[in-house]
């Protein structure tokens, strides 16, 4: 498949593909293991080990509960990350549709490669889309970084909207807003 280039030595987009992308029942299980991924080692880790604790020391009754605790802990966390599944599929598909269409771009992946768990998620769609291994980590750590930065800026801005600065630890920045009314009061 071929690609167009552009700023920055990324792919551009996608050609349409002659058919949609079917997901049948053995794509959506792999797919469910891939997304799913962290919420299994998250979830399932801590509960074996707990196990492995009380099966191999049962005397040790008097660590079970505080362990427990902490496994729990790691439990309730992958819940979280189980439940993002149906936002991860909707992803894949709606990326599937924009591949087949020819209106993929890899930018439009950047909001998903911030988190770790939908950095997988990234990582699948730029790999339907058919760009090489080594492209795809050099996107994804680009968009990781960018969104990371991202994650340090904070932004002030008037109530009015005529003035906003953002800090982002390198510098700072007072940008006046196009189309704000600034206002009458200088001192407000």
């Amino acid at each position: 498949m071929t690609h167009a280039r552009t700023e920055r030595g990324l792919t551009g987009g996608s050609r349409p593909s002659d058919t949609a992308a079917r997901l049948g029942p053995v794509e959506r299980i792999r797919l469910w293991l891939s997304y799913q991924r962290y919420a299994l080692l998250m979830g399932g880790l801590p509960v074996v080990i707990w196990s492995a604790i009380v099966w191999t020391w049962p005397d040790a009754w008097w660590a079970w509960a505080p362990l427990a605790l902490v496994a729990l802990w790691f439990v309730r966390q992958s819940v979280d990350i189980y439940g993002r599944f149906p936002r991860k599929m909707r992803a894949t598909l709606l990326a599937d549709h924009r591949i087949a269409t020819g209106r993929f771009r890899p930018r439009s992946i950047r909001r998903y490669c911030g988190d770790p768990c939908f950095r997988v998620v990234a990582r699948e769609i730029l790999r339907r889309a058919g760009i090489p291994p080594a492209e795809r980590r050099r996107i994804i750590e680009l968009y990781a970084e960018e969104e990371a930065e991202r994650g340090h800026t904070l932004v002030f801005a008037r109530a009015d909207g005529s003035v906003q600065i953002h800090v982002d630890g390198k510098e700072i920045r007072r940008l006046p807003q196009p189309g704000a009314t600034a206002s009458a009061h200088p001192g407000e």
